[in-house]
């Protein structure tokens, strides 16, 4: 007969089950970020902004901020890991832009089912932070998570003027400002003009939206989300309480791809601004600059809030205002 095991000692006790604790161990799932991304983000602020503190020191600045903060589809990011993570940095880096602003930093929000998974997922958000040259500064990480989901959020800086969608009036034009190099991506209505392209290009193509907000040859913007570009033209009516004529015949997709995906896909780099009918060649100088875009006068937006297709003489209407789309319409 053996003899019984003695109890352990009560502190002997109370530290096994502190290693075990779940919010203890949970704390090894942070080794994959710290695996992926630099930890020192901004060298010139010292050890207190190196990665792995409760939040992420940054360097001061003297203009108004931006935030910016989207969620991926769960279906992206079971399906295209990588391409999920590379989007969640190019969206947000698209809202700042959109809004004439300069990103400074990203953090990201990953729930995995495991390391694997988010390993691609990672990757692809490492890759779009240094390509696009904003670095990533924190986030939280769950690797034990009966889901996959991401979330990730920028912040920038609005030097000049800022380029709300509110600020467009009955009269301008709006123009479609576009990437259209690349291709969809696998069966998706994502077209991925970014991901092959040379980096410099891509920041120069990011910065663009600042300086055109600058120079005030556009005074209103819309980043084309996943709506597509007839979703964010509705939008755009929306938020300014205007509306809006889409000219078909102004839009002209890449070669072999159809009317429709062109207008409801979501572009890596596409924009619907507004600008008066005087700014049109200076606003045509400043694309051609970039190099490797394409900027279209697609239509002109009206005192009556609605979105209308025009085609060949006929008209469509595809929104209105008294059908609210996302409730956040122009300020009284």
């Amino acid at each position: 007969m053996s003899r019984p095991e003695a109890p352990d000692p009560p502190l002997a006790a109370l530290a096994a089950r502190l290693r075990r604790l779940s919010g203890l161990t949970g704390k090894t799932d942070i080794q994959s970020p710290a695996a992926t991304f630099p930890h020192q983000p901004f060298p010139e602020l010292g050890p207190a902004a190196a990665l792995g503190d409760d939040a992420a020191l940054l360097p001061p600045v003297a203009t108004p901020l931006l935030l910016a903060s989207e969620g991926l589809d769960p279906a992206l990011v079971a399906a295209d890991p990588w391409f999920a993570g590379w989007c969640g940095v190019l969206v947000n880096l698209s809202d700042i832009a959109a809004m004439g602003g300069t990103p400074i930093a990203v953090v990201n929000s990953l729930w995995c089912r495991s390391a694997t998974q988010a390993e691609q997922v990672l990757a692809g958000l490492r890759r779009a932070s240094e390509v696009f040259g904003v670095p990533m500064v924190g986030g939280h990480t769950n690797l034990h998570s009966p889901y996959d989901a991401l979330a990730v959020a920028v912040l920038g800086t609005a030097a000049g003027p800022v380029l709300s969608a509110r600020a467009a009036r009955a009269g301008d034009h709006c123009h479609l400002l576009i990437d259209p190099n690349g291709g969809f991506r696998g069966d998706s209505l994502c077209w991925d003009a970014a991901t092959g392209a040379d980096p410099a290009r891509l920041r120069r193509q990011l910065a663009l939206m600042a300086a055109l907000a600058a120079d005030a040859s556009v005074h209103a913007a819309k980043d084309i989300s996943m709506g597509g570009l007839v979703g964010t033209a509705a939008m755009f009516c929306e938020a300014a309480g205007c509306g809006l004529r889409l000219d078909l015949a102004a839009i002209h997709p890449p070669a072999g791809v159809a009317m429709e995906p062109w207008l409801t896909g979501f572009p890596s780099f596409g924009f619907l601004l507004a600008a008066r009918p005087d700014q049109e060649g200076r606003l045509a100088q400043r694309v051609a600059s970039c190099g490797g875009l394409q900027l279209e006068r697609v239509g002109t937006f009206t005192q009556e809030p609605r979105l209308v297709l025009e085609e060949e003489g006929l008209q469509e209407e595809v929104w209105r205002a008294e059908e609210p789309l996302t409730g956040f319409g122009a300020l009284s």
